[in-house]
C-alpha cells in the first residue's frame, strides 16, 4: 500500500526533479516508511534514487512513497527495475495470490531478489505483457516503465480500490494517486468539472463515469488498463481487461450455491489475511463486517484480535448492541470509538482536503475517526465489509428491480408478496419499480409529473444549462443485474472506495475489501434474482445463508438496513459549534452553482430553525470544499 506518481513529457520537462519532489512529499502520507523515485531520458539508463533532486533530468520521471506490508526489507524497494535495468514498476496495492503466482511453472527460472508481490508482478508484467491482468487477485494502480515497447502503462484493479489520476496539459502526461498532487504542480488547473458537480449536489453521486471534480483531470478507469507512447504520450489509449459479467449461469440449487459462496468468501478472507504486519478489523454490526470478524476468526483460530466499531451513544443508528454481539461471538477485543458529534466543526475542513471531493454524509467523519483509532493503536491493515451490499443486493432499493423483473415475466402474485412484506415502504417500491421502466429520453417529464425535477430551485438554471444529465450505464441484462453493474461501476461503490481510500491513507493505514474480488463478483452476478433477494424481499439472502453457523443467527435475520450512518441531523440541531460551521459557511459569497433557497436553507439550520437535511449537507459540502481546494467556477 504506497502512494504513486509521474510524469512523462513530449520533451525534456523543465524542473523535473523538483515537481518529482513535490508529489512525493505531496503522497508522504501514503507511504511513511520509505521513498523512491526514477528519472529516464533518451538513449540514458534509468536513474534511480531516494531523492529526486539528485537524479539526472529527462523527460519521464516516476515517484514512490512506500508502506511497507510485505516484505519489510530493502529488497521491497520501489521503483523496482528488472536486471537489465529497462523495465520499472511503481505500485500502489497488494497482489493477494502472490506466492500462487510465483509458483508459476513459467517463473522458474527467475532470480528471486525478495519476498513481495511488487517483484512477482514485475517478473510477470516483463514475461507475459498485460496479459497477466485478468489473472491477479488484488486491489492495485500501478505504473509500468516499458522502454522495449517504449510505452509507460498505467494499470487500475477490477473495483477501482486503488486510486489513479491523471492529466494532460502543455505536453506532459501526468498521473497520481491523488488529485491534489496534480493541483499543486500545476499538472491540472482547479477548474470544476459542472456535470459532476450537477452529479453530486443533485443525485449524491460522484466519481461516476472517469471524471472527478476537477475538469482536467481523469481516473483511470477499473478494470483498465491506460497506455502512453513514450514518444508521443498525447496518444494515450485506454484498454479494459476486466468488466463486471451480466449473464445469468448459475444452474445449481440454493444448497449448492451457499456451500460454494462460503468457499470462495473464506479462501478471499484468508488471502486478504496475508501480510507481514498485524491485520484487524472494523466491525458495524451488520452482516458484512460480522462476516469477516467471524471468517478470520474460524480461519486463524485466534481470540482477542482487535476490531473497532463506530458508535454513536443514544441514537436510532447505533449499532453498538449488534457489534457487541458478534465481538462475544468472535472472542475478539470491542474498541469503541464514539467521539462527540461536536468534534466534526473542528475537523472538517481537515477532511474535505483529504478527501479532495465533495461527500455524501458526516458518515465519512466517522469513518476517519475509526481509521485513525486504528492506526493510532499500532496497526497498519484493516479489513472491512465494503462491497457486499453491491455485489449481492444488500440494499433495500435493489428490491425495485427483484419487483421489475417479477411483473415482466408475469409473476404478479409473487411481486405482491414482496411489495406486501415491504411494510409501509411498498407503495414507494413499486413507484421505484415502474419508474425503472421509463425510457430514458422520458425521464425527465416523468421526474416533473411526480415533484422531482432534474433542477430543483436551489440549483441555479443557468449555471447548470445543459448538464442535467443523471448518471446512467448501457448494458443489456436483467433489471437487478443491470441495477448491481450499475451500482459496482458507477454509482455507490465508487465514492465509497474513493472515501475510504482517501481516509485510510490520510493515516497511513491498508484499508483491504474482502468481498471485492473478480471470483466472488463473477459468483454473484451468475446468481439468480431468487438467490439475492427473497420473496419476502430480504436481502443479500444467499450471503446469509452462507454465513450460517460462522456469524450469529440474530445478526443474519436482521431485517433493518442501517448501513455506517451517524446522527446527522441530530448533531446539527444539538451543536451550537455545528451550527456555527454552517454559518461560516454561507458568510461569504456563494458558489454560482447554488441558488437562492439554498442558501435560505441552511441560514435556517444555522439559526436553529431548520434541519440539516441530506441536500443541505450536500450544498454546504460543496461550498466549504470549493473554498478549502480553491476551486475555480467558470463562468
Amino acid at each position: 500500500m504506497c502512494g504513486i506518481a509521474g510524469l512523462v513529457g513530449v520533451a525534456p520537462i523543465p524542473g523535473l526533479g523538483d515537481r518529482l519532489a513535490r508529489l512525493g512529499a505531496a503522497l508522504a502520507h501514503r507511504g511513511p516508511d520509505d521513498s523512491g523515485f526514477m528519472t529516464w531520458r533518451d538513449d540514458a539508463p534509468l536513474a534511480l534514487g531516494r531523492a529526486a533532486v539528485d537524479l539526472p533530468p529527462g523527460r519521464v520521471g516516476l515517484v514512490h512513497r512506500r508502506l511497507s506490508i510485505i516484505d519489510l526489507a530493502p529488497t521491497g524497494w520501489q521503483p523496482m527495475c528488472d536486471a537489465d535495468g529497462r523495465r520499472a514498476l511503481v505500485f500502489n496495492g497488494e497482489i493477494y495470490d502472490y506466492r500462487e503466482l510465483r509458483a508459476d511453472p513459467a517463473l522458474s527460472g527467475h532470480a528471486w531478489r525478495g519476498g513481495s508481490d511488487t517483484e512477482v508482478l514485475a517478473a510477470l508484467l516483463a514475461q507475459q505483457g498485460l496479459s497477466i491482468l485478468p489473472r491477479l487477485t488484488g486491489m492495485f494502480a500501478f505504473a509500468w516503465f516499458d522502454l522495449p515497447g517504449r510505452r509507460l502503462v498505467l494499470a487500475r484493479d477490477p473495483f477501482g480500490i486503488k486510486p489513479l489520476h491523471y492529466a494532460w496539459r502543455d505536453g506532459v502526461f501526468a498521473f497520481a494517486s491523488e488529485l491534489t498532487p496534480l493541483l499543486e504542480i500545476g499538472a491540472a488547473r482547479r477548474v470544476v468539472d459542472r456535470l459532476a458537480l450537477y452529479r453530486y449536489l443533485r443525485h449524491a453521486v460522484t466519481n461516476a463515469g472517469g471524471g472527478t471534480m476537477f475538469a482536467d483531470i481523469r481516473e483511470v478507469p477499473p478494470g483498465h488498463a491506460l497506455e502512453v507512447p513514450l514518444d508521443d504520450p498525447g496518444a494515450f489509449r485506454l484498454t479494459p481487461f476486466w468488466t463486471p459479467p451480466v449473464e445469468g449461469a448459475w444452474r445449481g440449487g440454493a444448497d449448492e450455491a451457499a456451500e460454494a459462496l462460503r468457499a470462495l468468501f473464506l479462501r478471499s478472507v484468508s488471502l486478504h489475511m496475508r501480510a507481514d504486519v498485524p491485520v484487524v478489523a472494523t466491525l458495524s454490526g451488520g452482516i458484512d463486517s460480522s462476516g469477516i470478524v467471524a471468517a478470520m476468526r474460524h480461519l486463524s483460530g485466534e481470540r482477542d484480535r482487535p476490531v473497532f466499531t463506530f458508535s454513536a451513544p443514544g441514537a436510532a443508528t447505533d449499532e453498538r448492541p449488534w457489534a457487541e454481539l458478534m465481538a462475544r461471538n468472535a472472542e475478539a477485543e470491542l474498541r469503541i470509538v464514539d467521539p462527540p458529534g461536536d468534534d466534526l466543526a473542528g475537523e472538517l475542513d481537515t477532511l474535505i482536503a483529504t478527501q479532495e471531493q465533495p461527500f455524501q454524509t458526516t458518515s465519512i467523519w466517522a469513518q476517519a475517526r475509526v481509521f485513525r483509532a486504528v492506526r493510532d493503536a499500532g496497526f497498519k491493515v484493516v479489513l472491512d465489509g465494503q462491497g457486499a451490499d453491491e455485489i449481492f443486493a444488500g440494499y433495500p432499493v435493489f428490491r425495485a428491480a427483484r419487483v421489475r423483473a417479477l411483473l415482466r415475466r408475469g409473476r404478479v402474485g409473487t411481486a405482491l408478496g414482496l411489495l406486501r412484506a415491504s411494510g409501509p415502504g411498498g407503495a414507494t417500491l413499486l413507484l421505484q419499480a415502474l419508474g425503472q421502466g421509463v425510457p430514458p429520453a422520458l425521464r425527465s417529464a416523468a421526474r416533473r409529473a411526480v415533484g422531482r425535477p432534474l433542477l430543483p430551485d436551489w440549483l441555479d438554471a443557468r449555471y447548470f444549462a445543459g448538464h442535467a444529465v443523471p448518471p446512467a450505464i448501457d448494458i443489456a441484462a436483467p433489471p437487478l443485474r443491470r441495477d448491481l453493474v450499475e451500482a459496482l461501476s458507477l454509482t455507490s461503490l465508487p465514492m465509497l472506495l474513493r472515501y475510504a481510500d482517501r481516509n485510510a491513507m490520510a493515516v497511513s493505514l491498508e484499508n483491504r475489501t474482502p468481498y471485492l474480488t473478480a471470483d466472488l463478483a463473477r459468483f454473484a452476478l451468475s446468481l439468480p434474482d431468487s438467490l439475492l433477494i427473497g420473496d419476502d424481499g430480504t436481502t443479500k439472502t444467499l450471503l446469509r445463508r452462507a454465513l450460517r453457523g460462522l456469524v450469529p443467527d440474530a445478526i443474519l435475520d436482521r431485517r433493518d438496513k442501517i448501513g455506517f450512518a451517524t446522527p446527522q441531523a441530530e448533531w446539527f440541531a444539538r451543536s451550537p459549534a455545528l451550527r456555527a460551521l454552517v454559518a461560516d459557511s454561507v458568510a461569504g459569497p456563494p458558489p454560482p452553482c447554488l441558488a437562492p433557497p439554498a442558501i435560505a436553507r441552511l441560514c435556517a439550520v444555522a439559526s436553529g430553525a431548520g434541519t440539516m437535511t441530506a441536500a443541505d449537507w450536500r450544498c454546504m459540502n460543496a461550498i466549504r470544499w470549493a473554498r478549502t481546494m480553491r476551486v475555480e467556477f467558470a463562468s
